[in-house]
């Protein structure tokens, strides 16, 4: 059987519908009383924790679930305004009962199991944040409230968020025409931009749309530092910097490959949905030294594991580093994929490299 019907479209819609016809029944009056656009979303998010419970299964790692839980309780809190937080909060208990019941019958009894271990856990999660009256914590509301670089950032933000775009075009360049290093800029000023705007959305204090012209301006505005970025006299080695799957965040790869440009290296930026054959020949037609692979979705983690594996056989000594925000629940599943290197952190990697490839091949 397979484990949700995942490439069933149909079985999987008739799935989600029994799972959305069982939460009414354990609440009366709640379909009635919610908004259609909230019911398309609570339809919409049986899909996706069908989707992140399947990748916990997968790789057996139960905390990708629970931070989804966790993650989407805490948005709701934002969105879901016009119920109080004890009624939003039995709709989501609800809401997982519900997939547990639904996925009795569908599951081999091991993965079954574990998915209820999963689920469980999800929701002894929902309870201690109820309990303890969720508000976003004191340490993410005054994220990037100090450093030298705040200021800078927030004048910045303010720049995209009034649509300037002739200013913002500008605004990188000014900076390093005034004495910040490159290195500083992406990563003291644009990381600190891409994460607030993101916080921004999650409060739903700006759209998507919004969120997306602000990503796409910004990765036009630091272009305007390439004729810098690209001077540098090049070491003859060659990274690639690669989004797994349908990624839609490239932003943050793209700062890489381009940090990495900057040091010297011959940087390929491939951005996202490249298949894995196109990937693998790219590596040996550069004759890459490194590959570094982003994951930001979980359910892509699974795709990662399998194009290091075919990478350790095609391309046995090519370096290979990961990160991005999937790896945050599931720290150390790359030493047992054989990954070299897991880094949250650009200037990190680029120092890795310097000693594990540059240096040792002096």
């Amino acid at each position: 059987m397979s484990l949700f019907y995942i490439d069933e479209a149909d079985e999987l819609n008739e799935l989600v519908q029994r799972m959305s016809k069982k939460q009414y029944e354990q609440s009366p009056g709640l379909y009635d009383d919610l908004p259609e656009r909230a019911k398309k979303f609570m339809k919409r998010d049986f899909f996706y924790g069908i989707s992140y419970l399947k990748s916990a299964i997968d790789l057996k790692e139960e905390q990708i679930f629970v931070s989804y839980v966790r993650w989407t309780y805490e948005y709701l809190t934002y969105l879901m305004i016009y119920v109080t937080s004890e009624q939003m909060t039995k709709q989501c208990i609800d809401f997982y009962v519900a997939m547990s019941v639904c996925l009795k019958d569908e599951l081999p009894s091991e993965d079954y199991e574990f998915a209820e271990i999963c689920i469980q856990k999800g929701i002894q999660e929902i309870e201690r944040l109820y309990k303890e009256g969720f508000q976003r914590s004191e340490a993410a509301e005054n994220q990037g409230s100090e450093g030298k670089y705040n200021q800078i950032a927030a004048e910045y933000i303010a720049i995209i968020l009034r649509k300037d775009s002739k200013e913002a075009m500008q605004y990188f360049l000014k900076l390093y025409q005034g004495g910040m290093n490159i290195q500083d800029i992406y990563l003291e000023v644009v990381q600190k931009v891409m994460y607030k705007i993101g916080e921004l959305w999650f409060e739903k204090k700006i759209s998507v749309a919004q969120e997306h012209y602000c990503t796409a301006l910004t990765q036009t505005a630091i272009s305007q530092l390439y004729s810098t970025i690209f001077s540098t006299p090049p070491n003859g080695h060659t990274m690639i910097g690669c989004c797994i799957g349908g990624e839609l965040h490239e932003l943050g790869m793209r700062m890489i490959t381009d940090l990495f440009t900057y040091a010297g290296w011959n940087s390929v930026f491939l951005g996202a949905g490249v298949p894995e054959e196109a990937l693998i020949h790219t590596v040996k037609e550069e004759k890459a030294d490194l590959i570094a692979l982003s994951v930001t979705m979980p359910q892509h983690l699974i795709l990662c594991k399998n194009i290091i594996k075919e990478l350790r056989s095609k391309a046995p000594d090519l370096k290979i580093a990961v990160g991005g925000k999937a790896f945050e629940d599931v720290p150390d599943i790359w030493r047992e994929w054989n990954a070299d290197i897991y880094t949250t952190d650009a200037r990190g990697l680029i120092q890795w490299a310097q000693t594990n490839i540059l240096e040792k091949q002096i």
